[in-house]
Order: structure tokens, then C-alpha cells, then sequence
């Protein structure tokens, strides 16, 4: 889901290569133009980046967990699976990412992960999918030419990347198959409102084994319902640490992404993704490469004495500077909105008049600029725009001067709890004469304290006449909660105890196969062939 576009000048190229690593000494367009690079691109790309920077990487290693040196100090180590212990001299970084999320239940009802399913295995069956985020829409991209009829069951509203611009969300080219409903070409997308409470389940089971057992009954009735043939698991992915049974999205850790259970253990990659899941990119390699470049500006300051990087400049050219920032960054683009990195200037305590600048730093994680009522952000915002009938019915004007309101990306500035919108540019590069005006006196007034032009954070920034727009009457129906909805049939007693042992049983192998025994009577078509 990551792109790989040629940008013709230069200054942009890392905006929308969203592959290569930051300092590295070739990028992805060495390796591939495609603008979807393969995992085996990728592969080759990383291969010729480690050949060719000398990097000494240890491969076929297999790490247990971490823990303390046992002599006292406060080095980090490494429990191998041989029950070796290896310590790093100061730091240890873990970036093992993710894995598929396991779900025993569903496995057990003949459900085949979608990283194992083929095209052979889907070929003129029904194909039910269960899961309805990238996973789920790519593996229904990849079928829907073969099958006699997919169908991507969620229990959730999709989520598409265009709407709510976030990079994990489902993208364009996976929505094959909900153009096949529109055209009545019998593939379709199922979304279940409500989970499926038996009366009385909730008490025999906690809150996370109950969402478990909703899911594999819904997964069961569906299968029943709709015959299905294959049942593909495209349930997400968890995060993977040594050692750690995480139990939620991402392992606890502090201020730069450090381990709570173990000092000078740091996650990176997708690790680092909490403060922004479902927000921006610091999940992903466009953006995490900015957040690990941060995080090794504060270690090197903490472990060798070397200062985080700032610039000291004048009033005037703190103004310039952040006209030729908004015109050449990357880092401020991709990591979207302001969440965890944005451009901070202060004031200088030791050279009066002089100012610090701080380019695209983790912010939230610098105590001492962001404690301070003067310190002026510089971050980038989408405009009003996420829901579909902005993005594709609505134009909206300002009401003043008919231009296009902010629906695309802009810059704005913020101190003090107050923000000032500047406007869009659809080039993105804020470099003409209007534009480069228009922020100089933006961050003029901020550092001057005039505030006359800015709005509170959160309020209107713009007056605009907001196109109306039609809605269907059912699109806030109620969803009436209980055993299925719209005619399912209903669950057999006994199929719901096999799996409610099966969860109170911890997913013992007796208890799974009661279960896969147990759906063979009651998905037989899963088990046919």
C-alpha cells in the first residue's frame, strides 16, 4: 500500500517515495519504478542498502525476550532462544512489527488465514471473507476475477484511505469488488452492526473472550446463511514483541517510545505507531522513518552529549525559514495534522531577540518547549473532508471570495492555544509570491503576539457556505441487537457451548476439535472437498 512516484524536482522526491530510508545511499527508484513496489522489491531494496552502507545485520537469530544485565547495570539484553544472554552496551531497539492476528475459533471452523489462500483454493467457489480493513478488501482484489461469488463480511464500517487520509485505511485499488455490487455482478460487502449477546453470555465470559465468541458466531451464521465454500481469517494483526503477551494494540512504553518494563529498550517502526494509529503515517515507513530519526537526535543527546539539532535565526528569518519549510518538507506532509511531529519555534533565553527552531520533531516528547505559552507550532491539516460526500459531491466556497474553502491539505500555525489556517495550494509546494506573503505575516503576528486573525483551536477558521447534501433515510437506522439480523438463522445451543469451552478451555486442542467436529454439521459446505 506504500507508493513509489517520481517527483521531478528533487526537493520533494522523499514526499512521495514512501519506501526509501532516510541518508540511505540508493532509493526504491534504483530498485523498481512501479508505482507498487512488491515485497520483493522491497526486499531487493533493503539487500542493496545493507551491501552497499557495509551494515553488519545477523540473520537466523531467534530472540525469547529482553531483560536487565544481571550485574547491576542498567544495560538492556537480549534473551536468545538457546537461553543465551546478550547485552547491548547502552540501547536496544525493537522493531519486529506485526503479525497475523490468530484466531483459533475460526481456524477450527475451517477458516484459512488470507496470507495462505491462493487463487486455486478460491477457484469458482464462495468466498466469504472476514474482515473488512486492507487485509480483507486485498485478498477479495485478488479473487473476485476467480470465484463464483466473494463476499467481505465486517463488523465495523469500512474505512477508505480517500476519505479519511489515513495510509492503513482501505485504499482505491482493493475496491474491485464493491464496484462488482454496484454493477450487480453478485460480489457484495456485509457489515454486522451489533455483536450477537446470547442471553446470559455475558456472564460467563469477560469483555475481550466476548467479543471472541460474537465474532466466531456471527462467522458461523454467515458461513450457514451463505453456504460458504472458503472462509478466509483477514481479522487484522497484532503487534509482535518477544516475550510479551500483549493484550493491547501496542506494547506500554513512555517518552520516546522506551519500554515501561525494562529501561533503555526503545520500539520503533510500527511499534511507535500508538500516538497515531488511525491518524497518520507514523506506522508506516513514510513516517516512521522521521520518528526514528528523532529518537536517535535525543539518544545521541542523552548518551553522548551531542545537542538536538535546532537552528538560532532572526525574527525575519524565522519567517522565511518556515516559507521555505512548508515549500520543501516531507516529514510534515506525510506525518499529517500535528499529532506527534510539527515545526516548533521559541524564543532564545540566552541570545534575546534570536529565536530556536526546531524542524519536524516529536514534539509532545520535548517537556521543555512544549510547557512554554510561547512556543509557535508550524504543522500541516486537512481541511473538513472526512466523509464521502465531501470528497465526491460537495465543491465549498468561501463565502467572502468564492475561492475553494481548505478541503485539501494546508498549512496552519499555532501558539497558545490558537491556530490560523493559511490556504491550501494544490500543488503543494506554498511557493508563489501569494502564498509565501501569506505566511510570512502569519508567523509575523505570532511572534509579535497579535492574534487578532487567529481562532480558537477547534472552532470555525473559516466563514463557508456549506453545500447541502441529500442523505438516504436509512442511513442512521437503528440496528436492533440480538441473534443475527435481516433473517439469519439461528445458532444452535450446542454449537455456542463447543465454543464458549473452547475460549474457557484456552484453545486446547480437544476443545477445537469438538468445535471443527461441531461445525461440520453446521457449515458442511467449509468442509466439502
Amino acid at each position: 500500500i506504500s507508493v513509489n512516484k517520481w517527483s521531478r524536482d528533487e526537493k520533494h522526491a522523499l514526499r512521495y517515495d514512501w519506501h526509501s530510508f532516510l541518508e540511505a545511499p540508493i532509493t526504491m527508484m534504483n530498485i523498481t519504478a512501479k508505482y507498487f513496489p512488491s515485497g520483493d522489491d522491497f526486499q531487493a531494496y533493503m539487500t542493496e542498502v545493507v551491501r552497499l552502507a557495509d551494515l553488519r545485520i545477523e540473520y537466523g537469530s531467534e530472540v525469547d525476550s529482553m531483560a536487565s544485565a544481571s550485574d547491576g547495570s542498567d544495560r538492556p539484553c537480549v534473551v536468545m532462544a538457546d537461553g543465551r544472554h546478550r547485552c547491548a552496551r547502552q540501547r536496544i531497539f525493537v522493531g519486529t512489527g506485526l503479525r497475523e492476528k490468530r484466531e483459533p475459533l475460526l481456524e477450527a471452523m475451517g477458516g484459512t488465514y488470507y496470507s495462505k489462500i491462493t487463487r486455486d483454493m478460491a477457484f469458482r467457489k464462495r468466498v466469504c471473507i472476514f474482515g473488512n480493513g486492507n487485509a480483507g478488501f486485498e485478498t477479495a482484489q485478488n479473487l473476485y476475477d476467480v470465484a463464483d461469488k466473494v463476499t467481505v463480511y465486517g463488523t465495523k464500517a469500512v474505512r477508505i484511505a480517500s476519505v479519511t487520509k489515513y495510509t492503513g485505511d482501505v485504499r482505491t485499488k482493493f475496491l474491485q469488488v464493491l464496484e462488482n455490487f454496484h454493477f450487480k455482478l453478485r460480489d457484495t460487502v456485509d457489515q454486522a452492526d451489533a455483536y450477537l449477546h446470547l442471553a446470559g453470555l455475558d456472564h460467563v465470559l469477560d469483555g475481550h473472550h466476548l467479543r471472541q465468541a460474537d465474532r466466531a458466531i456471527h462467522a458461523s451464521t454467515i458461513m450457514n446463511r451463505d453456504a460458504c465454500e472458503v472462509s478466509v481469517i483477514a481479522t487484522g494483526f497484532d503487534s509482535d514483541v518477544p516475550g510479551l503477551n500483549l493484550t493491547a494494540r501496542f506494547p506500554p512504553s513512555t517518552d520516546w517510545y522506551e519500554s515501561t518494563a525494562i529501561p533503555k529498550v526503545h520500539y520503533i517502526g510500527w511499534l511507535m505507531h500508538e500516538n497515531d494509529f488511525r491518524k497518520n503515517s507514523g506506522g508506516f515507513l513514510a513516517g516512521y522513518r522521521y520518528l526514528i530519526r528523532n529518537l536517535v537526535h535525543h539518544i545521541r543527546e542523552q548518551d553522548d552529549g551531542i545537542r538536538y539539532p535546532r537552528l538560532t535565526m532572526t525574527k525575519e528569518k524565522v519567517a522565511q525559514h518556515v516559507a521555505h519549510r512548508l515549500d520543501v518538507n516531507s516529514d510534515l506532509i506525510i506525518l499529517q495534522d500535528g499529532v506527534v511531529l510539527r515545526d516548533v519555534i521559541i524564543p532564545s533565553d540566552e541570545e534575546p531577540g534570536l529565536y530556536h527552531y526546531y524542524e519536524g520533531i516529536t514534539y509532545q516528547f520535548h517537556g521543555d518547549v512544549i510547557a512554554r505559552d510561547d512556543a509557535i507550532y508550524v504543522y500541516f491539516m486537512w481541511g473538513d473532508t472526512r466523509r464521502s460526500q465531501d470528497v465526491f459531491e460537495n465543491v465549498n466556497r468561501y463565502s467572502d471570495t468564492k475561492a475553494l474553502r481548505n478541503l485539501h491539505i494546508h498549512p496552519v500555525v499555532e501558539v497558545g492555544g490558537m491556530i490560523r489556517e493559511m490556504e491550501e495550494d494544490i500543488a503543494v509546494d506554498w511557493s508563489g509570491y501569494f502564498h509565501t506573503e501569506a505566511i510570512h505575516a502569519t508567523i509575523r503576528a505570532a511572534l509579535d503576539g497579535d492574534l487578532g486573525l487567529f481562532t480558537a483551536k477547534g472552532g470555525k477558521s473559516y466563514m463557508y457556505e456549506r453545500a447541502a447534501i441529500n442523505m438516504t433515510d436509512d442511513v442512521h437506522r437503528p440496528h436492533a441487537r440480538g441473534v443475527g439480523d435481516g433473517g439469519m438463522d439461528f445458532v444452535p445451543p450446542e454449537f455456542v457451548s463447543v465454543i464458549v469451552r473452547s475460549i474457557l478451555g484456552g484453545y486446547g486442542r480437544d476443545d477445537l476439535q469438538a468445535l471443527a467436529d461441531a461445525a461440520r454439521s453446521w457449515v458442511p459446505f467449509m468442509f466439502d472437498g
